[in-house]
């Protein structure tokens, strides 16, 4: 086995769901070589496998695999299977879904549904995103829309079950190797959707990052952005961070992407951007798979990361751009942060702040509504000291904020037209009303912008 594969099998085995001592479900097409993935599974008391391939079904079984699990092989359509409901712990699918039409998609969903048990995880590896038929998913976020819209009633017949998304992780193998982005890990999980509270990326993707209002802040910020001063203060603030083609960057809240694209074409280093919004990823993932001539390492991940874990030492610079008002417990987020950086390791972050209060009934009704969790441009920087950061710098930029606010609010005026013929006349005027009141609030001492630097 090459040393490409064992790292593959690597960082697959570290996005797989814990399968020890589980019973797992596999569907497995046509694959070249099946074995790493047969040995991922090595640790299940029992592996049901479906494959549609004769090859495959006579490699795996005749491999001499060191197996300590029950592996029962299915030359068989999945969908027809008669497994009993709530059954399997685990469900993993390899280079498989695509592969289906529409109405084999929905039926295979249906079944891990109903064979799968209560809050069971379900694996994704797939590679292939075609877009010129209509049996193949033409992006992953098709494949997660699929997903989304699969329910199976439980045998009472009144409990909705479905799929969460729970993350989308890129192999950094291929990224790294031939700057192939989108061999993409998606991790879902079985819920009972009566159980299920909203999550942050409900939220987020539903109301103040709905697709429609990514693309008016886009049209506002400039192709590629989302965040304060757009590609200007994206150039200013990268140019300050020392980046060397042998650099790996981590940028948390990449939004759309223009950020990460801008900096690997520019200082051909290693970027990964992640996001909890889908909405966001998405649409980055768009922008990329357009980039065809384009060989750059980054990549885009869909997930939490309070919850995803990345190597220690790893990253030179980690980058956030007006993201962490979403998260509450900042100590924890910086002390993994600063786990991540490598020794000498350098961050950056723009983020929302707060005058000291008492607040406005405004502001306050705004920070609810948004549920950001803010904090002063003081005590976010001595939470950057107490994890540990040295050289911390913390410096209210609140003027250099209102300034670019000025610039955008012109930008968007100058466009009415063009706007309200591509959006409506009320996306422009909330979009206006926004900016006006982020000016007002700025000249109040109400809403503060940190820009903060530090050093590992």
């Amino acid at each position: 086995m090459d040393k490409k594969i064992d790292q593959v099998t690597a960082e697959l085995r570290s996005y797989l769901p814990d399968v020890k001592q589980k019973s797992v479900v596999v569907l497995l097409h046509d694959v070249e070589n099946p074995a790493p993935y047969m040995q991922l599974l090595n640790d299940a008391s029992q592996t049901i496998l479906f494959t549609n391939s004769s090859s495959t079904y006579k490699q795996i079984d005749n491999e001499k695999l060191p197996k300590t699990n029950n592996v029962i092989l299915n030359c068989a359509e999945f969908k027809n299977c008669e497994l009993q409901p709530n059954s399997a712990d685990v469900g993993v699918m390899i280079k498989s879904f695509n592969l289906l039409s529409v109405k084999e998609k929905e039926s295979v969903l249906s079944k891990l549904l109903t064979v799968l048990s209560d809050d069971a995880y379900c694996f994704v590896y797939e590679k292939e995103w075609i877009k010129d038929n209509e049996n193949h998913s033409s992006t992953p976020i098709d494949l997660i829309n699929y997903f989304h819209s699969s329910t199976s009633k439980h045998s009472d017949n009144k409990t909705n079950y479905g799929f969460a998304l729970v993350s989308v992780r890129p192999l950094q193998t291929y990224v790294q190797l031939k700057s192939e982005p989108f061999h993409l890990c998606f991790l879902f999980k079985k819920v009972h959707y009566i159980d299920a509270p909203e999550t942050l990326r409900d939220f987020l993707d539903q109301q103040q990052y709905s697709k429609n209002s990514v693309l008016r802040y886009e049209k506002i910020f400039g192709p590629g952005f989302v965040s304060t001063g757009g590609l200007d203060t994206t150039k200013e603030f990268v140019a300050t961070l020392d980046l060397k083609p042998e650099h790996r960057v981590l940028d948390i809240g990449a939004g759309i992407g223009g950020g990460d694209i801008f900096i690997a074409k520019t200082y051909g280093c290693s970027v990964i951007g992640v996001d909890l919004s889908t909405n966001m990823v998405g649409i980055a993932w768009e922008r990329l798979l357009g980039l065809t001539d384009a060989k750059i390492k980054v990549s885009f991940e869909i997930g939490d990361v309070m919850k995803l874990e990345y190597d220690n030492n790893s990253f030179d610079v980690v980058y956030s751009r007006d993201c962490i008002l979403h998260i509450q417990d900042k100590h924890e987020l910086f002390t993994r942060i600063y786990n991540w950086l490598k020794p000498g390791g350098k961050l950056f972050i723009t983020d929302y702040c707060c005058g000291k209060k008492p607040w406005s009934k405004d502001y306050e009704a705004y920070v609810n509504d948004r549920r950001y969790n803010l904090l002063t441009v003081q005590e976010y920087g001595k939470y950057l000291e107490d994890v540990g950061f040295k050289q911390v710098e913390p410096v209210d930029g609140t003027n250099r904020f209102a300034d670019c606010l000025k610039v955008e609010l012109e930008r968007i005026n100058s466009m009415k037209n063009e706007f309200i013929s591509e959006f409506s006349d009320e996306d422009y005027k909330h979009l206006v009303d926004g900016w006006e009141s982020k000016l007002a609030r700025t000249s109040e001492g109400h809403q503060r912008w940190g820009i903060f630097r530090a050093t590992k």
